[in-house]
C-alpha cells in the first residue's frame, strides 16, 4: 500500500543512513553510510505522494457527488493527506511515540480514509456495472459501493489470528525430539497500534498451545523506545519446558542501537540469538537451536551463527529475514523460521500466497519453502507495519510438530492415504482439524525438491 510504502521508505533510508553500533559480545561491521541519495529518495517521494493522491480521487469524487459539497470533501481530504505526509517526513518518533493529537487527530482518520479510497477503487468498477445491468440510480449505486468499502476497510483494521499448525519432517531428527512442538510468532511491532494489552493476548493465546519451545521472530516494536518496557514486560510471560527463543528484526533497531531491547529481553527471561545458537537437549538427544542478527543494518553472520552446531545434530535457525534462506540451505539447516513479509499485509483474499505486496521484495513471502532437505516457514506476523491494517492476509501464530522424515515415510508407505507431510489446521482461532486432502489457501504438503521450490 503507498502509505505503507511511504512509512518504509523514510524508516528505510534513516535505519541505513546511521552507522552500525554493536556491544561488545557482537563484533563491528564496517560502517554501511547511505546506500541511497537525497535525489532518489526524492523521486521516489514524489512518485510515492502521486499515487496516494490518485487513489482518493474516486472516493473524493463519489463523496462530492452524494454530499453536493466537492470542494469542501477535497479540502478535507487535502488536508488529512497533508498533515500525514509531514508526518512521515518528520522524526521516526512521530510513529514510535506519536503524541495523543497526531495519533487519534491524524494518524487513524487517515488510515481509515485512505483504506475506504483503497477498497472503493476496487468496488468502484462493481458498483458502476451493477448500475448498468439493473434499474439502480446512480447516486445509490456510489452509495452501495461506498458502503462496502467502508465496512472493508473496518475489517481490515482488526484481524483476530488464527492458529496454524504443520508437520514437519526432519531428515536426521532424533526419535527423542518427533513430536516436538515449536510456536512461532513474528512481527509483533508493539507501538501505539498494537499496546501491551493486545501483546499479552497474543501471549496468553501461545500459551494456551503448550509448545516445548516458542520462536520469536524478530520485528518486536515498530520504533522508538517507549515500547521497549512494554514489549519486554509483555513477553515475560511466555512459557515453554524448553525455553523462549528470539532474533532481531530490522525494527528492532530503529530504536538506538537495540542493546536496551535486548537487555529487556534478557531480563524478561528470553534468549536472544545473534550469531550464536545453543544446544536443546532432550532424552539424551540434541537439537540445535540457532539465531542471526538483521540484514539491514548487516549485523547478521550465518558462520558465527551455526559455529556451535554439533557434528550430525539438526538445526532449528531463526532468521527475522528470509532472503537468507537460499545461503541458510547451503549450509544444511534442516528448518529456518522467518517472518518480515507480513504475508504482505495487503493481498488478494484466497490469492495472498502469490498476489501480495511482499512479492515486490522477495519471493518467500509466507508459508512453506524447500531446497533440498532444507525448509523455511515464513510466519505472516502478528502486527502491522505502517497502516495498522491487513487485507486478505490473517495475522497467524504457528505451531510445528517436528517429524522424523524417516518415520513420516514409513507412515505413507504403509497407508496411501495417508496425510499430506505438511496438513495446515485453522483458519479459526483455535487450532482445528481440516480434511488432509485439502489445505488453506497458501498452505502445502512440502514435497522434497531438488532445487528451490514453493511448498504450493
Amino acid at each position: 500500500m503507498v502509505f505503507a510504502l511511504l512509512h518504509g521508505a523514510s524508516q528505510l533510508f534513516r535505519c541505513r543512513a546511521r552507522p552500525v553500533r554493536h556491544s561488545k559480545a557482537v563484533p563491528a561491521a564496517p560502517p554501511r553510510g547511505r546506500s541511497v541519495s537525497r535525489s532518489r529518495r526524492a523521486r521516489f517521494l514524489a512518485i510515492a505522494i502521486g499515487l496516494a493522491v490518485g487513489i482518493q480521487v474516486p472516493l473524493v469524487s463519489a463523496l462530492g457527488q452524494l454530499t453536493g459539497h466537492a470542494g469542501l470533501v477535497a479540502a478535507g481530504a487535502a488536508a488529512l493527506t497533508i498533515s500525514f505526509i509531514l508526518g512521515v517526513a518528520g522524526p521516526r518518533s512521530v510513529w514510535g511515540e506519536p503524541g495523543p493529537f497526531r495519533l487519534y487527530g491524524v494518524l487513524w482518520p487517515f488510515f481509515f480514509w485512505f483504506t475506504v479510497a483503497l477498497l472503493f477503487l476496487f468496488v468502484l468498477p462493481l458498483a458502476l456495472g451493477l448500475e448498468q445491468v439493473s434499474s439502480m440510480a446512480h447516486r445509490t449505486a456510489l452509495g452501495v459501493g461506498l458502503a462496502v468499502a467502508a465496512a472493508g476497510a473496518a475489517g481490515a483494521f482488526w484481524k483476530r489470528p488464527r492458529v496454524l499448525a504443520h508437520d514437519v519432517p526432519i531428515e536426521g531428527l532424533p526419535e527423542a525430539f518427533d513430536g516436538f512442538r515449536v510456536a512461532q510468532i513474528s512481527d509483533l511491532h508493539c507501538g501505539p497500534f498494537a499496546d501491551g494489552a493486545r501483546v499479552a493476548a497474543w501471549v496468553q493465546s501461545v500459551n494456551e498451545l503448550r509448545p516445548d519451545l516458542i520462536a520469536v521472530t524478530g520485528d518486536l516494536i515498530a520504533s522508538g523506545s517507549r515500547f521497549v518496557p512494554v514489549v519486554a514486560a509483555a513477553l515475560s510471560r511466555l512459557r515453554a519446558p524448553h525455553g523462549v527463543f528470539a532474533s532481531m528484526g530490522n525494527h528492532d533497531y530503529f530504536t538506538e542501537d537495540g542493546e536496551a531491547l535486548v537487555a529487556a529481553l534478557e531480563r524478561a527471561g528470553l534468549t536472544v540469538l545473534r550469531n550464536r545458537g545453543v544446544d536443546v537437549r532432550r532424552g539424551g538427544a540434541v537439537l540445535h537451536v540457532a539465531g542471526v542478527d538483521d540484514t539491514w543494518t548487516r549485523r547478521h553472520d550465518l558462520t558465527r551463527a551455526l559455529a556451535g552446531r554439533p557434528a550430525g545434530a539438526p538445526a532449528l535457525l531463526l532468521a527475522h529475514d528470509p532472503a537468507l534462506f537460499p545461503e541458510i540451505a547451503a549450509r544444511g539447516v534442516e528448518l529456518t523460521l522467518s517472518g518480515h513479509t507480513h504475508g504482505g499485509q495487503v493481498a488478494i483474499p484466497y490469492l495472498s500466497r502469490r498476489l501480495n505486496l511482499a512479492r515486490v521484495m522477495t519471493r518467500f513471502t509466507n508459508g512453506f519453502y524447500r531446497s533440498g532437505d532444507a525448509a523455511l516457514y515464513v510466519n505472516r506476523g502478528l502486527g502491522t507495519t505502517g497502516p495498522p491494517i491487513r487485507i486478505g492476509v490473517r495475522p497467524e501464530i504457528t505451531v510445528l510438530t517436528l517429524r522424523c522424515a524417516t518415520r513420516t515415510a514409513s507412515s505413507r508407505s504403509r497407508d496411501e492415504g495417508a496425510s499430506p507431510s505438511v496438513v495446515a489446521h485453522g483458519p479459526s482461532p483455535a487450532t482445528a482439524a481440516t480434511s488432509p486432502s485439502r489445505a488453506p489457501e497458501g498452505e502445502a504438503a512440502m514435497a522434497p525438491a531438488a532445487a528451490l521450490t514453493a511448498a504450493d
